[in-house]
């Protein structure tokens, strides 16, 4: 086993560190690009009367704390993770009294520069999970250990959805993905896929019947399956008959009163061939499933704001925006992606980078300018990059000794994932826009340093591992 000192010196994963330091640097410049124009006159790289000075200034920053995170005995992250994740959530209360900025409470406003506490609770969050997940004695398949761990992820989302901002509310769902590694049961995530599609569907349709309708058309199917073997002519006819009303929607009341006639049918039908449990249950499904339909249908219409409304109707419904309102952001976005072709029109040659014709292209949108300038062979690069990084990051975490280390390592993998595809998504109108910037390369000096933390104890850990026999 090599000395301490050469693990110290030596032990480090250059090919994270590489492929770190190459999308901060692809961040600078994106960033310089985004602010560029041909009558604006530049001094040098750290005028801070800029983002790219500012950002310049932010990765300094960021490597600061870098260096400090790697000065720290890799115990004390465990003694004190429980102190950082209460301190995560008291910053978290605490900026819910100060003054809104654009309609959310989500900042510290120090001197110039704002301070945006949501971003480092990620790193104490997913700090916090894998210090709980790697408790001994803990039985991963106990109701009450999955409600403690889940207590963990929620308290933090509830705070910063009260705080208006529900993009990163939305990030700390990818954690659940670290206690899917820490045996977590696959059913639930198969349930919350289906509710997504739920949800979905309840929004596609016009009207919530015609979704009601397919829920009970495919509950009919479900039952006639499962009776196959007696009545597997009778079953064809009857969904065929309720499709070809469904699908050519030739009278809603009267496709829902076949549907309904055809599953109270089913359902004594099985009910007197004693399958109790198999009805009750179908039942069930039916009766939760179109309740929750008419309830996402009402939340969305009628509890939502508008400017929250146009975000999912962007996405799901463009035809009910206005095109020169919500939609006019999107179309731009996807436009100045489109405008660059394979290879893109050349570094600040932009044209609408340039004239602003794409809102938030520093933070939000700044995979347009990438887009634009570097083309198709460019934004590919830039996601293979992430894509290596990630996949790199799954590597370091199935070879560390820790359990602690092990799960933060997933956490981080878990963070950048999530925030790399709604990031690219939205943008290319793939997911809605709920705005969380891109990892390194998105302006800000909170969610830069917050990323910074992530992969300083993440490169940590992985230094120290030949050190750890558990």
């Amino acid at each position: 086993m090599r000395r301490r000192e050469d693990i110290e010196i030596g032990g480090y994963d250059w090919p994270t560190l590489i492929l770190w330091v190459i999308l901060v640097m692809v961040g600078w410049f994106m960033i310089f690009a985004a602010g560029y124009s041909d009558d604006t006159t530049f001094s040098t790289i750290y005028d801070l009367s800029y983002n790219y000075g500012k950002q310049f200034m932010f990765i300094g920053v960021g490597l600061f704390l870098f260096l400090i995170v790697q000065l720290i005995d890799v115990s004390f992250f465990r003694t004190v993770t429980p102190l950082l994740y209460g301190g995560g959530l008291l910053l978290l209360v605490g900026v819910l009294f100060t003054k809104p900025i654009n309609g959310a409470t989500s900042w510290y406003s120090l001197g110039g520069f704002s301070l945006q506490p949501s971003e480092f609770a990620k790193v104490s969050t997913a700090l916090m999970l894998a210090y709980f997940l790697s408790l001994p004695n803990q039985k991963g398949k106990s109701l009450q250990y999955k409600i403690q761990a889940s207590v963990l992820i929620v308290l933090p989302m509830v705070l910063i959805l009260m705080q208006g901002d529900a993009g990163s509310t939305l990030v700390f769902l990818s954690l659940f993905i670290v206690m899917y590694a820490a045996g977590l049961d696959t059913w639930i995530y198969i349930l919350g896929l289906i509710v997504v599609a739920l949800s979905i569907l309840a929004l596609i349709f016009d009207t919530t019947w015609w979704l009601i309708n397919t829920i009970v058309l495919i509950a009919n199917c479900i039952l006639f399956w499962s009776n196959r073997k007696d009545s597997w002519l009778l079953a064809f006819v009857l969904i065929a008959v309720s499709s070809i009303y469904f699908l050519f929607q030739i009278n809603i009341f009267w496709a829902t009163l076949l549907n309904v006639v055809l599953f109270i049918s089913v359902f004594v039908w099985t009910v007197i061939r004693r399958n109790f449990q198999q009805s009750i249950m179908v039942l069930s499904v039916v009766v939760l499933s179109s309740l929750y339909t008419v309830s996402v249908n009402y939340i969305v219409n009628q509890v939502l704001k508008p400017h929250q409304q146009d975000r999912i109707w962007m996405w799901l419904r463009p035809e009910k925006c206005d095109p020169l309102g919500p939609m006019y952001n999107l179309d731009q976005s996807k436009s100045a992606i489109g405008s660059g072709g394979w290879l893109g029109k050349g570094f600040l040659e932009g044209e609408r980078t340039k004239l602003d014709y794409v809102p938030e292209q520093s933070t939000d949108f700044i995979f347009c300018t990438v887009g634009e300038e570097w083309g198709f062979m460019g934004a590919a690069g830039i996601i293979l990059l992430f894509a290596a990084l990630i996949i790199r990051i799954l590597q370091l975490a199935r070879r560390q000794r820790s359990t602690f280390a092990m799960y933060y390592a997933y956490g981080v993998a878990s963070i950048l994932f999530f925030h790399v595809f709604v990031n690219i998504g939205m943008t290319t109108g793939l997911v809605p826009v709920i705005g969380i910037p891109l990892p390194f390369i998105s302006y800000g000096g909170s969610s830069l340093m917050a990323f910074s933390l992530l992969m300083g104890v993440l490169i940590k850990f992985d230094s120290n591992r030949l050190y750890v026999f558990r």
